[in-house]
């Protein structure tokens, strides 16, 4: 290649040192020079060597093959990757699909409708979860994401040489255990883990959370990562029933392991946003011309031309759905029900009648009996029996014709129990329960009188509630310890609320009723002793991290209760019995009762926040 000449310098030798600008060449030498009466030399021209200039197809070709080579760095490093996360862990199993493609169930949500047609959902790109999860297909290369958890930071869980690992036994573990709890979704029994996580990849994250229940601090961390991967679909606007159903199992199980921070109101909230968008709660055009017709009517008044009915029947998964949401808004928190947004309505009452008639799985027959069980407790909260904090009790003629309305129906709904269910742990507790629930009704009824009645009376209904509550703590202490249905949130809150009702019981005071002998028949503090010693039990078995223990906390806070109670009833024993002494005529039963207990909501941290320590109660 020839070499290259600078045709001219452009600067004296002397400003090139100084650094300085050479300009105004008179007479040979320029303006700076000329003022110092220095010599002015130009500089000798440099001779370079111009470098060697390449086409363009040759610098493509270079291009190309630095690429590859870079290429083939990656695939190394993903091998290298692949063949540590195929080796056996410890942990349960993992999602090769986070984004994964619409299901069946997910698909038959984008319904047809006279007005106007649901936008599809956002498509959006979703990394790896970042806690590791049973990979259904080991042959299938599966890349692990390597940023941390932004939430908190957990050890890496290891499960026990004899808990499950592989997704299909954590799948059919599911199955035979964890699916009682949530009848509302339906997995078919030829689905295998791979096909769950790829058509609906939130269910099958909130299925793996569900059955790691074997590991506490594993679970934790699945749990945070499934939030985290929904929050961010939904955000993108992605809705499908494969997030909803994913989000109904997940629920079972929130409460249970964060009861510290639980923010289970926002997450139902989460759950009423989804059903809206997915419009689950409209019915088909044939179901009740009256609602037809008041639909019709509403299009009329607001001359809009909308149709609020779908065009096409929902599918059975969508109605085992809406059931499920209606059981979780009435019995999942005490303050979110009273609120309870989704109401027993003709198309509900569709869904159940339909799934009870035609059961697909044995969970649907279990399903709908949960759902009549708790449309009476629905119907009990409405009646006017029951009352809020701030309303007075005051007995009249109509409520005692509620009472035994209410009493018939729910005699009615024990007999047609069929046989499969009449021994059912959870069937049995719900009974119970909403036994309980209604008897409650006696604090606030008149004294009884000595003259003999065909009524019931305040004695004869509190000795009732009584039994009721001896009756689900036995069914409770008579299960043989399983995890997945100890710490269940529903059999939890069952045996929570016979603790408070059992404190009422306790602490009345009144001349045709003594609390003293309640102890002979069911003393609370031996009923939370018995609690404890169960969930200490299981704390020293699944708790694996030492900041989270959920099944310590919780047995921690059931002595909180324990010293709680043993100092108001010491209290209550210290007073003299004019005092002690309540009657309906004086109406103190409500305002005297410990308004801590009357308010026990195992789901709401204001009742712990507010809960005195140890430390405070023995002073």
């Amino acid at each position: 290649m020839a070499e290259y000449v600078n045709p001219r310098a452009q600067a004296c030798q002397n400003c090139v040192k100084a650094k300085a600008k050479c300009y105004g060449h008179t007479n040979g030498r320029c303006e700076r020079c000329n003022r110092l009466s220095k010599e002015c030399v130009m500089q000798a021209p440099v001779v370079r060597k111009r470098k060697a200039g390449k086409s363009t197809h040759q610098a493509q070709a270079e291009r190309i093959a630095e690429l590859e080579a870079r290429l083939d760095s990656l695939v190394s490093v993903l091998d290298t990757s692949q063949c540590s996360s195929l080796r056996p862990r410890g942990a349960s199993p993992v999602l090769t699909n986070s984004t994964g493609t619409p299901s069946d169930n997910a698909s038959s949500t984008s319904h047809v409708f006279h007005a106007q047609q649901a936008p599809e959902a956002t498509q959006a790109y979703y990394t790896t979860p970042t806690i590791p999860l049973p990979i259904p297909h080991p042959s299938v290369a599966a890349v692990e994401d390597c940023h941390e958890l932004e939430s908190t930071s957990l050890p890496p869980a290891t499960a026990p040489a004899e808990t499950p690992t592989d997704p299909d036994e954590l799948l059919n573990d599911f199955r035979q255990n964890l699916a009682r709890v949530v009848p509302f979704v339906l997995i078919p029994a030829h689905v295998t883990a791979a096909t769950l996580s790829r058509e609906n990849p939130f269910l099958y994250q909130a299925v793996i959370f569900g059955a790691s229940y074997y590991d506490s601090a594993h679970q934790v961390a699945l749990g945070q990562e499934f939030v985290k991967h929904l929050t961010e679909q939904i955000y993108l606007g992605k809705r499908t029933l494969d997030m909803l159903q994913g989000l109904l199992v997940y629920l079972s199980w929130y409460n249970a392991l964060f009861e510290g921070r639980s923010h289970f109101n926002i997450l139902l909230g989460l759950v009423l946003s989804l059903v809206v968008d997915l419009h689950l709660y409209l019915p088909a055009a044939g179901i009740e011309n009256h609602e037809k017709f008041l639909d019709e009517m509403k299009v009329i008044i607001s001359c809009n031309q909308v149709n609020w009915r779908r065009g096409i029947e929902p599918s059975r998964a969508e109605k085992r759905i809406i059931l499920g949401c209606f059981y979780l808004f009435s019995s999942g928190s005490w303050q979110f029900s009273r609120l309870n947004p989704i109401q027993w309505c003709p198309y509900i009452q569709h869904c159940h009648e339909e799934i009870l008639s035609t059961p697909e799985h044995e969970n649907d027959t279990y399903l709908a009996h949960l759902c009549a069980i708790q449309r009476i407790s629905e119907d009990t909260r409405h009646s006017g029996i029951r009352r809020f904090p701030s309303q007075p009790r005051t007995w009249s003629a109509a409520m005692g014709v509620q009472f035994k309305l209410l009493m018939s129906e729910l005699q009615r709904f024990k007999a047609s129990l069929p046989r499969s269910l009449q021994h059912d742990v959870i069937m049995l507790m719900h009974y119970h329960s909403l036994e309980m629930y209604l008897f409650e009704v006696s604090f606030s009824m008149p004294p009884t009188t000595l003259a003999h009645t065909p009524t019931l009376q305040r004695a004869d209904i509190m000795l009732m509630c009584l039994k009721a509550v001896r009756s689900l703590s036995d069914v409770f202490f008579s299960i043989d310890f399983k995890p997945y249905l100890h710490f269940c949130p529903w059999v939890k809150e069952q045996i929570c609320f016979a603790m408070m009702t059992l404190s009422q019981l306790s602490l009345f005071r009144a001349d045709d009723w003594d609390g003293s002998n309640v102890e002979s028949w069911l003393d609370l503090p031996t009923l939370i002793d018995r609690l404890v010693r169960v969930m200490e039990d299981a704390s020293a078995k699944y708790d694996k991290m030492e900041d989270i223990k959920p099944w310590l906390q919780f047995s921690r806070r059931m002595r909180q209760v324990k010293v709680r109670f043993e100092f108001l009833l010491a209290s209550e024993k210290t007073l003299p019995d004019s005092t002690r002494c309540l009657t309906q005529d004086q109406n103190e039963t409500t305002a005297t009762l410990p308004s801590f207990l009357d308010q026990f909501d195992l789901f709401d941290d204001e009742f712990w926040q507010s809960l005195p320590n140890d430390a405070v109660m023995m002073q």
